[in-house]
């Protein structure tokens, strides 16, 4: 059996302090948008000409666009703690129905957190594996260290390329490990890196402001879903989003290593889109 990656609270200090920074000499920043039209459903037809992109407010002529299917690279964190206990069975059902959601380029890690935040050191395509460690590697009990672990998913993946995705399934709020500023570094690390977040939550507390904002301000989604609603398909809403996002770039001359607005807009009649709200300018590859 492969044991997950358990990881202290000492640790967690040091991830928070010794993380990369990433920067860029090409200057593209690059971001991922999702496009619904009026009834909910993906837009998945539209051109770069159907796009507008500002920074700091300013139009900036789009550089790069791609609106062919994306394959993922996603970490995936499961609430354990006590306040999802009864749940537990469920849980495990949903990893199990997203596991079998993925396409097979895509790349997935696994991990839970309540009395023990765990990642698995695996990322990988294989779905027997990754469903042996849905049945064999989910602990429940604890409290609820929920930005602690979205901190460790997103340092999981700091040193993969392209499109990096973590996703929440919790009851939405945090009552774990104190670190001094965890949610706001954690915070600053999603948008350092270019992280998409998104989060799955079920009925009782449902998801908290803080889980909502995050979300919605890294481009992601947020799901609420009912004690009666199949979760797979929830899941596999999410992953065949994930498959559809358009990736738009533009060029920036700024490298002043602070926080610049962005917004992605579409001239296509009713039709909304998500995507990161900001980034982080510098003198290396902009994610």
């Amino acid at each position: 059996m492969t044991r997950l990656l358990a990881v202290a609270f000492a640790l967690g200090l040091l991830t928070l302090q010794d993380r990369p920074t990433f920067k860029s000499t090409a200057r593209t920043v690059h971001v991922y948008a999702t496009v619904q039209g009026k009834d909910g459903r993906l837009v998945p037809d539209l051109t770069r000409d159907d796009f507008q992109v500002f920074e700091d407010g300013k139009p900036r002529a789009i550089t790069v666009f791609d609106n062919t299917p994306q394959k993922i690279t996603v970490a995936v964190m499961f609430d354990m703690s006590n306040s999802m206990a009864r749940e537990f069975t469920r849980i495990r059902d949903a990893a199990g129905a997203f596991v079998r959601a993925l396409w097979p380029d895509d790349r997935a890690r696994l991990g839970s957190f309540g009395l023990e935040v765990a990642i698995s050191p695996l990322l990988t395509s294989d779905k027997p594996t990754l469903l042996r460690i849905v049945d064999e590697e989910l602990w429940p009990g604890g409290p609820t260290p929920l930005w602690f672990a979205t901190d460790l998913a997103m340092t999981s993946l700091d040193e993969e390329a392209g499109r990096r995705v973590v996703l929440l399934f919790t009851d939405g709020y945090d009552s774990g490990f104190f670190v001094p500023g965890n949610r706001n570094e954690m915070r600053k690390h999603a948008e350092r890196g270019g992280f998409t977040i998104y989060a799955v939550g079920l009925p009782g507390q449902g998801l908290s402001e803080d889980v909502q904002s995050l979300a919605d301000s890294t481009g992601g989604g947020r799901f609420l879903v009912g004690q009666d609603d199949d979760l797979g398909a929830t899941f596999a809403q999410v992953v065949e989003e994930l498959h559809h996002q358009y990736l738009i770039g533009f060029s920036t001359d700024l490298t002043d290593g602070r926080s610049h607005a962005l917004r992605v807009k579409t001239k296509r009649d009713g039709a909304k889109v998500r995507a990161r709200q900001s980034y982080v300018a510098g003198d290396g590859p902009i994610r």
